[in-house]
Order: structure tokens, then sequence, then C-alpha cells
């Protein structure tokens, strides 16, 4: 004789079983739309979206494993096919392309200093370590500046192409290359890029110091112009001149405009295979989840790069150690 109870508890397995696939289904169906909108070129607040690629990729991962373990057969078949993209995408990330150093390698790093709220003594000790040749800083501010010359950036890095200013504004090289200003690019109220040329013993190559407008929903139109116009800028350029693009970018790979920027450039991250690259936010409540800095090449073969930690600013510095190729016709 069956107990009393048992069907109301097979019932409630069965009820609990039934929520528990609607669950699932809902987060399967949030994480595709998440993983999709990598090849969604839109504005409004589809970058913000397309910011967590990294973060839906590994929510794909973790449903498809669950939804195996549970046995739900139709769902993980589901759950199967968007994993699969974020996989495939993140096996190439951590497939290197890396050239061995040489004599006279350049190493380029960027950091956005936060309103000139980055500790000076910090970012001149990362100079130093790294043995950096060409230094690109965003919102340094006029204080930061002299905050940094004072700690001995001129002794290190003695040549300057753009210039502090307070709040973002500020965006300038430093080098230990004689430096030539070729073009501001004056983008009031957003940062100035500058376009410089770089004078080094093994010939001149072009750098673009970048800092976009964030894709915050009332100024998005503004982020994706300016990408738009960097690739423009980039497509103009003689294709046998050495080529630097470095600075905060406010986007990555997942963005379609990012990705129209890079295209036909060496991206130094994906160069070295450094995986899951991770440079904002810094120094809050949220771990690094996205990498918005990047130097991005042409003329050069990476040797390595890497990541800085400064205090005071929101941003990992990121640097690329780069080898010089021949300069072709």
């Amino acid at each position: 004789m069956p107990e009393p109870h048992s069907a109301p508890r097979t019932w409630w397995r069965a009820e609990g079983r039934t929520a528990t696939w609607w669950t699932l289904a809902v987060l399967l169906g949030l994480t595709a739309f998440g993983v999709l909108a990598r090849w969604l070129d839109a504005t409004w607040l589809v970058p913000l979206v397309q910011a967590f690629f990294p973060v839906f990729g590994v929510a794909a991962l973790v449903l498809c494993l669950a939804v195996a373990a549970l046995r739900y057969r139709w769902l993980a078949l589901c759950a199967l096919v968007i994993a699969i993209p974020p996989a495939l995408l993140g096996m190439t990330t951590v497939r290197s392309d890396t050239v061995p150093a040489g004599p006279h390698d350049e190493v380029v790093l960027t950091l956005n200093l936060k309103y000139g709220a980055a500790d000076p003594a910090q970012v001149v000790a990362a100079v130093r370590e790294h043995h950096v040749d060409t230094l690109v800083l965003q919102e340094c501010t006029p204080h930061e500046l002299a905050a940094l010359r004072r700690l001995g950036l001129d002794a290190v890095l003695p040549h300057q192409a753009g210039e502090a200013a307070a709040g973002i504004r500020g965006t300038l090289v430093r080098s230990t290359h004689p430096l030539t200003v070729l073009a501001e690019h004056p983008a009031d109220p957003f940062p100035s890029s500058p376009d410089v040329r770089v004078r080094t013993q093994q010939g001149d190559y072009r750098l673009r110091a970048v800092h976009t407008p964030a894709p915050l929903p009332d100024i998005v139109s503004d982020w994706r112009a300016a990408l738009r116009s960097l690739a423009r800028w980039r497509a103009e350029l003689p294709p046998g001149q050495r080529l630097v693009m470095a600075g905060d970018f406010n986007a990555s790979a997942a963005m379609p405009g990012f990705r129209e920027l890079a295209d036909g450039l060496t991206d130094s991250s994906r160069a070295a295979g450094s995986g899951w690259s991770r440079t904002w936010p810094r120094d809050t409540w949220l771990p690094p989840f996205i990498q918005l800095d990047h130097v991005l090449t042409r003329g050069f073969g990476v040797v390595a790069d890497g990541t800085v930690e400064v205090s005071g600013t929101d941003h990992r510095g990121y640097w690329a150690r780069l080898r010089p190729e021949p300069v072709t016709s």
C-alpha cells in the first residue's frame, strides 16, 4: 500500500523540476542575448551589454554544465550552442603569436590617471621597472604632470607631445625619443587625440594617443563616431608606415566598432596570448572584467605584454614590448 504522502511528494518534485527548467531557460535566454550582442553594431545600451561579453561567456559555459547535469536534454543542446562561440573565441585569446626580444625593442605603456588622481610615484616606478620608451597618459592634469616631473619623469622620458589639462581632457605622450606633433585632433569637450611622429634610431613610427568618450547612453553616439574617425584616420595612412595606437579606447574586442578600428592591425594583447586581459575597473567592489586599454600596432612584432597596478586610478596600466619590423614600401 503506497504511503499517504507519496503523491504530494511526487507532485512537489515535478513542480520543482519545472520551475528549475524555466529558471534555467530564462537565464539561458539572457545569456544568449549577451553573447549574440557581440555582433550587433548598435548604440544606446548595447555597448554596455557587450562590455560584459566575457562574463556572459563564462555564464554560458556554467549553464551548459548545469543543464547537462540535470539532464534537461533539449535545454542542454541550446546551452551548448550558446556556449560554443565564447569558448572558441576564448581559445583564440590564449594562442600567442609573439616574436623573440631584440636589442631595439620599443616598450609602450598606456595609463588613464583618473582626473590626475593616480599615484605619481607609482607611475614613475612602473616606467623605470618596465623600461618604458614611450608613455601615453590620459586624464593627465597640470598638477599630476608637475608631480610626475618632480619625481623624475623628465630624467627617463624627457620628450613630450600633447598637453596636460583639467578633468578628462589631458592626453599626452612622454618618450625617450624626440616627438613631433603632426595634429592634435581636438574634440572638445572630449579629450584630444595627439597624432605624433616618434623618431627612433631604427626609423620613425606614427603614434596616435587615444582616449575616446565612454559609451554611456547620453554620449554613446559620440563614442561610436570617435571609433569611426580613428578607423578612417588609420585607413588613410600609407600602408607601409609603422603605426602604434595606444590609450583608453573605452571599447573592447567584443564591440564591432573596436574590431573595425583594429582591422589590419595587431592587437598586442591577442598576439601575446594573454587570454582574458582586464584593465577596468580596478580598486572597486567589482573586479576588473574588461580590457579598455589597448596597444594596436602595424610594422611591429609583439614580444610580451602585461598590466600595471597604480593606486588612485580605476584603470590598470597596460604595456606592450614591440620589436620593429623592416619597413615595407
